[in-house]
């Protein structure tokens, strides 16, 4: 009886602890499982490509190493069917040109390209050459602006701003019409002074009156900045060069009625002074390019 009695109490003593212990594992706290991801150790970028420094020679030097490209600047006037003076040129001959241009691979630049290439030595596409256009002459915007567009190639317009769409003698084209070629992107409009008077003949006070007005005046009513100036009739005026430099300009185009003196752009004083040929000698000049 009492083995009985024995068994029967570690039944229960058995089957209590077992209760227990289910108890116990059922209220154990679960460890929490976090879903937030640990930030990736961040990358570490690869140190910069070195870059080119391109150091700039003082104003208004030519560097060195640009005086060893040739840039030859053309520079035409008025562009008509039937030539007024020996300086014209028909839309004909221009096409011509535009042409030739293309067929020996000589690639027009804005004139930014080149003052940039004078005096940090930033290179130039292969054969550069500047087209200039002077005294804003209605047929240039009727007959040489059509071209430039058709070749897609820049040039520089020259523009004296008391004759803008005059149509006295040989006639102008008008501020629209000049604000429609700088909206192409095409034309860099410089100033050529207000009365195209040469700068020689001029008291001091004149000079600054030419230079400063015509600056103001076309920046009115282009909406744009006016870093270049073209000389007026004849070679360039040393007196003046500082004057132009005082005024806000940062270049300027010269030209001389004597071919002799005529000479690539690189060649040049310094970019106050910067020399073109005439457009009758184009050809000439061209043909010295090899293809």
């Amino acid at each position: 009886m009492r083995r009985i009695v024995l068994w029967i109490a570690l039944l229960v003593l058995g089957i209590t602890l077992a209760i227990g212990s289910t108890i116990v594992v059922q209220q154990r706290p679960v460890a929490e499982v976090s879903y937030v991801s640990t930030p990736a150790s961040p990358a570490i970028a690869p140190p910069p490509l070195p870059q080119p420094t391109l150091t700039a020679v003082p104003f208004p030097q030519i560097s060195d190493k640009a005086r060893s490209l040739d840039v030859p600047i053309i520079m035409y006037h008025d562009v008509k069917p039937l030539k007024d003076v020996e300086w014209d040129i028909t839309p004909e001959h221009l096409a011509q040109h535009f042409q030739t241009i293309q067929e020996k691979g000589l690639t027009p630049i804005t004139l930014a390209q080149l003052i940039d290439h004078f005096q940090t030595d930033a290179p130039l596409p292969p054969k550069p050459i500047l087209l200039t256009f002077d005294d804003n002459y209605l047929g240039e915007y009727r007959y040489a602006f059509p071209l430039l567009k058709q070749y897609n190639y820049p040039a520089v317009w020259s523009v004296h701003t008391h004759y803008v769409g005059s149509q006295a003698g040989k006639p102008k084209a008008t501020w629209e019409q000049l604000r429609e070629m700088v909206q192409s992107g095409l034309i860099t409009v410089a100033s050529h002074t207000v009365n195209h008077l040469r700068l020689d003949t001029l008291s001091p006070e004149k000079v600054d009156y030419e230079l400063t007005e015509s600056k103001r005046v076309l920046e009115q009513q282009l909406g744009v900045p006016i870093q270049y100036f073209t000389y007026p009739e004849g070679d360039y005026i040393d007196s003046v060069k500082h004057k132009i430099a005082a005024a806000g300009y940062q270049a300027a185009l010269s030209m001389s009625l004597d071919a002799r003196v005529e000479r690539v752009a690189n060649q040049s004083d310094d970019v106050l002074s910067i020399m073109r040929f005439g457009q009758s000698r184009f050809e000439e000049i061209v043909g010295t390019i090899d293809h």
